[in-house]
């Protein structure tokens, strides 16, 4: 739920540091945190917290700072917010259905986010028509990201790249 805090990016002044920009030092601690990936990885450090999976591959923090690296310094603010607000929603939702055995109703996700993200969306694009384009396109793949498993790649990076990725196209269409 803490992707949503990657939209502060967009509030941080350009430059940090003089001489320091503001995605060069986003750069730079997605660098610390996959270099302390793979020192975890080749020690075979068991950190708390971390799932069974994640013994032996990267966190889904990593895989999860990665996707919202990738969405700042790539997308508008309008569709980052729209999905980390999906990824922030969507994913504890349906591991929580699933831990209950409830995994049916995670369809009821999908419907709930197209709201969402077409509310967000809403405030930042007109027509009417191109928030409802746009909502619906990241809101389908943001649940599908989350739905289908991946054994190579991180749903928490899929929810948030995906999504951001099909409604930048889907916008640059309409």
């Amino acid at each position: 739920m803490l992707a949503v805090l990657g939209v502060s990016y967009y509030y941080i002044p350009h430059y940090i540091l003089p001489g320091l920009p503001k995605h060069e030092a986003l750069i730079a601690l997605l660098m610390v945190i996959l270099a302390f990936e793979s020192v975890r990885l080749q020690l075979n450090i068991r950190i708390a917290g971390l799932r069974q999976h994640e013994y032996y591959g990267l966190s889904s923090f990593s895989w999860a700072f990665m996707g919202i690296c990738m969405v700042v310094l790539f997308f508008p603010f309008a569709i980052a917010l729209a999905s980390f607000m999906g990824m922030a929603f969507m994913d504890p939702l349906a591991g929580e259905l699933r831990r209950i055995g409830r995994e049916r109703l995670a369809n009821v996700i999908w419907p709930i986010s197209f709201i969402l993200f077409t509310a967000v969306l809403f405030f930042h694009y007109v027509p009417i028509t191109i928030p409802f384009s746009m909502g619906f396109t990241g809101s389908t793949v943001s649940w599908l990201s989350e739905k289908l498993k991946f054994r190579s790649i991180d749903d928490d990076f899929l929810m948030s790249v995906l999504p951001a990725a099909c409604m930048l196209i889907t916008r640059l269409l309409i």
